[in-house]
């Protein structure tokens, strides 16, 4: 028995064999590793004038040479204005940084620059103020955050319940019968009211990544701003008369 014994020692020592406990910690050693994710780095294109791939100033300008480069149509709104990609934000910190850009592409500071940069400063400028109206409205800023998150608004009423709906008829009742000014701005003081609490509620949502409930507060912002838009119109027509 003891010759069985001190043979199996033998064999045991001649193999590769190691304990189970080793054998899985050799088997996963990869997996126990820290991983180390590599992800690609946008790289600036190459200037068009120096043809350095450089930072760019302002997310336009080459920090090279200095010229103004080609517009970025697909640029981030948030990063071409210089704000966190978020719902809240301060419009007085907006209103800055859009007048600064401007400042920055105005093309009279163009006027004797090469075609291509006095084309480049125009577009530049139009898509500053495109994106400065997008972000500086609370119903255009949340449909554009909805398109980064690759969303899209419903075509349809699904998102409404009944009761708001019939709300909504009535409101548009009240805007009919009113008879004078001071009634139509009586509704219109409710209106803004409601979409600064709308407008709260969509902060909160989209921190909360809750985008139906973004899509639905949307959807009823929009018949609100109709109706909103129905009273402008009557005001219009009962100071003209």
């Amino acid at each position: 028995m003891r010759a069985v014994i001190n043979g199996l020692r033998s064999a045991v020592r001649t193999s590769n064999y190691t304990p189970n406990g080793r054998n899985i910690l050799a088997q996963n050693e990869n997996i126990l590793r820290p991983q180390v994710r590599l992800f690609a780095v946008k790289s600036p294109p190459a200037c068009w004038n120096c043809q350095n791939k450089s930072e760019l100033r302002q997310n336009m300008i080459c920090s090279d040479c200095g010229h103004l480069q080609d517009v970025d149509a697909g640029i981030n709104y948030f990063e071409l204005l210089s704000f966190p990609t978020k719902f809240s934000l301060e419009p007085q910190k907006l209103t800055q940084s859009f007048r600064q850009l401007q400042t920055i592409v105005h093309p009279d500071k163009y006027s004797n620059k090469t075609s291509r940069e006095q084309a480049n400063s125009a577009d530049w400028s139009s898509l500053i103020n495109k994106a400065y109206k997008t972000l500086s409205t609370p119903i255009e800023r949340g449909q554009y955050l909805l398109q980064l998150e690759g969303e899209q608004m419903p075509q349809d009423n699904s998102a409404l319940n009944k009761e708001f709906l019939m709300a909504m008829m009535e409101r548009n009742e009240e805007v009919e019968e009113a008879e004078d000014t001071k009634a139509l701005a009586d509704l219109n003081d409710q209106l803004v009211k409601e979409l600064e609490k709308m407008a709260q509620r969509l902060s909160s949502l989209f921190e909360a990544k809750d985008l139906q409930g973004v899509k639905g507060t949307l959807v009823e912002m929009k018949y609100l701003l109709s109706i909103q838009s129905s009273i402008k119109q009557k005001q219009q027509r009962l100071l003209g008369s």
